[in-house]
């Protein structure tokens, strides 16, 4: 899941999104080792403000165990250069609930070139993962939906005119697919252009389109598999 994204574009594009992600605000004191934490980013990792004290130790114990070496690897480079960095990971808050976190940052020198303090932010994108999981999830269940239609229209035009019952228009169209090397959905989306382009499928036209697609002719006006 870690990921590291292009640190120049990042906390423009993060501290930009329009939805209601909770930011949170972090700094550390290089030579001290002292953390302080703004208020939402206590509670991003499950806390009331003051809770505990923010310490390196506490932030990598709430990283998820396949992320934390790399956040390790991130922060004490961080501190060792004034590049800016970003990365996208996950953790583990104070109520073991997961979240998907971005985090950006830049160190500031003195004088010496000596990185003195880092200064960042942390964007929770669990909303917007979750939101993202759930519109793939709605455009699978549809596209199912459509495939399951549009087998069972085949199905029942290959009864009608073919004399055959469910179990042996579904051979037909499995034994095709398998023939063609053709996707059953795109197969049965095909099937029903031609049937509607000739408005009252016969037995004799049907049988000439499965025979044309075994022949590797796919009519041009159903050579596009159906939205």
């Amino acid at each position: 899941m870690m990921t590291t994204v292009p640190p120049d574009e990042a906390l423009e594009k993060f501290l930009s999104r329009g939805d209601d992600a909770m930011v949170g605000e972090f700094r550390v004191d290089v030579a001290s080792g002292r953390w302080t934490w703004s208020d939402t980013l206590y509670r991003i990792y499950g806390f009331e403000p003051g809770e505990v004290l923010p310490t390196a130790d506490l932030l990598l114990a709430h990283s998820h165990p396949d992320d934390r070496e790399h956040t390790r690897d991130v922060l004490d480079e961080a501190q060792c250069t004034d590049h800016p960095f970003a990365m996208i990971h996950r953790i583990v808050d104070a109520h073991g609930k997961g979240h998907v976190v971005a985090t950006v940052g830049k160190g500031e020198c003195d004088d010496q070139d000596r990185v003195t303090e880092l200064n960042g932010y942390m964007l929770d994108l669990s909303h917007s993962v979750r939101d993202l999981a759930a519109q793939e999830a709605d455009a699978s269940i549809q596209a199912a939906s459509r495939s399951r239609r549009d087998i069972e229209q085949a199905k029942g035009v290959l009864m009608m005119v073919l004399g055959v019952d469910d179990d042996g228009a579904f051979d037909i169209l499995k034994r095709l697919s398998n023939d063609t090397n053709t996707p059953l959905r795109t197969l049965a989306g095909w099937l029903m252009t031609s049937a509607r382009q000739a408005e009252k499928p016969s037995r004799e036209t049907v049988i000439a389109f499965l025979t044309g697609l075994r022949s590797g002719h796919v009519p041009e006006a159903a050579d596009k598999e159906p939205a």
